[in-house]
């Protein structure tokens, strides 16, 4: 073999810790427009929390005048007068969050304050709470307030003024998977769960909320028996520990999504888990590329049909995941409605279409597998539904 034929040395391996880097893509950078979305999702829920605080308030008094169990130093603990202006500060800070104002400054102000008030008095912690605010203090690192700003000039809604690092936003998503990972990692080692006792009791004590929102009776009869119970637990603790991991992979991330969406769903279904569904979804949201009206949606306006479907695909996109324009009729597009453009170029029309509205609109997306699986069967002229 001469010197020139001979194979070049192998390449060496990565860094562990650069391979890491890599997988959880912290040095990304891209629109922050759905950071902006979920920073007034946060904002929604971060002015429910203050406002439910000041009803307790309202109602029940200042929890120092009663039992409660400081995790900080009892000198610590803010008397009755600095408890109220924190809670009305954290009023107002969520309404600033929500509007865009001042958003960072306000999401790090009330995720501090939230868990200072939540160190003292154990019996105000709850998980989706201290969640809530761990969620707000990640946020305050991302550029969040790009998009979604009511006080806004026009100017900051040209794309490439929403441009920004979205290390934070990983971070955001990685401790959802925390969450999943050690709710899943805990549910693992205990017994209870495991056999379905815990399911088994929740369905005890709010099967009754089940029924009042128009879940069929024989469906909770048949999920409170004690061999379903223990099925669904095992499915619960697989679910939660496999979506640390299929959220982060291209080839799962969108079936994880969808089976994740199903799964808080149920949860908020058939249990009472004060603003935690809410919460993940929003978080979840995170998990979209961030590729801003990257497909293309087509429709005819001489259709009454497709200028209504159009304008429906429109109000629901908030991910801003099409760019919805008429056409004048084609070769291509004669005979269709609507035809969806992907990523790649690739077009869908009739139910492949839908299909791929359906995996790109939040309200539509608990029927997309279901749509999908449909769409898989169907032949002819349709493209794709990739993208």
């Amino acid at each position: 073999m001469t010197r020139s034929s001979r194979p070049p040395p192998p390449t060496p391996a990565p860094p562990r810790a650069a391979a890491t880097f890599r997988l959880f893509r912290l040095h990304d950078v891209g629109d922050t427009y759905i950071v902006g979305l979920v920073r007034v999702m946060i904002g929604l829920l971060l002015f429910w929390n203050a406002l439910r605080a000041g009803y307790e308030l309202r109602t029940g008094g200042y929890f120092g005048h009663a039992f409660h169990m400081p995790m900080l130093p009892e000198a610590l603990v803010p008397s009755a007068l600095v408890y109220i202006v924190i809670v009305a500060a954290q009023i107002v800070c969520a309404a600033l969050v929500t509007v865009g104002h001042r958003a960072r400054p306000a999401l790090f102000f009330t995720s501090i304050a939230g868990v200072y008030v939540l160190l003292c008095d154990r019996l105000q912690f709850h998980h989706n709470r201290y969640a809530l605010f761990c969620f707000a203090f990640l946020l305050a690192f991302a550029p969040c307030d790009r998009a979604f700003v009511i006080t806004a000039p026009p100017e900051s809604e040209e794309s490439h003024a929403r441009i920004g690092p979205l290390w934070a936003q990983r971070l955001a998503q990685l401790q959802l998977c925390i969450v999943y990972l050690s709710s899943g990692g805990s549910k693992l080692l205990d017994p209870d769960w495991r056999d379905g006792l815990v399911i088994g009791d929740r369905f005890a004590r709010y099967g009754h909320q089940a029924l009042e929102r128009g879940v069929p009776r024989a469906v909770v009869e048949i999920m409170s028996r004690a061999d379903v119970t223990s099925a669904l637990a095992k499915i619960a603790i697989a679910t939660e520990l496999s979506l640390a991991i299929a959220l982060w992979l291209r080839k799962t991330r969108v079936l994880a999504l969808w089976w994740a969406v199903m799964f808080h769903l149920t949860i908020e279904v058939t249990s009472r888990v004060e603003i935690f569904t809410w919460l993940s979804l929003a978080i979840l949201c995170l998990f979209a590329t961030p590729d801003y009206k990257a497909r293309k949606l087509f429709y005819d306006p001489t259709r009454a049909r497709g200028r209504i479907l159009a304008k429906l695909v429109a109000g629901l996109d908030w991910l801003a995941r099409f760019d919805v324009r008429p056409w004048e009729p084609d070769a291509l597009k004669k005979g269709h409605s609507l035809v969806i453009v992907g990523r790649d170029g690739s077009r869908a029309t009739g139910v492949r279409a839908v299909a791929m509205v359906a995996r790109c609109v939040p309200l539509l997306f608990p029927f997309w597998a279901p749509i999908a699986l449909a769409a898989s069967f169907t032949k002819g002229g349709e493209a794709s539904a990739r993208g």
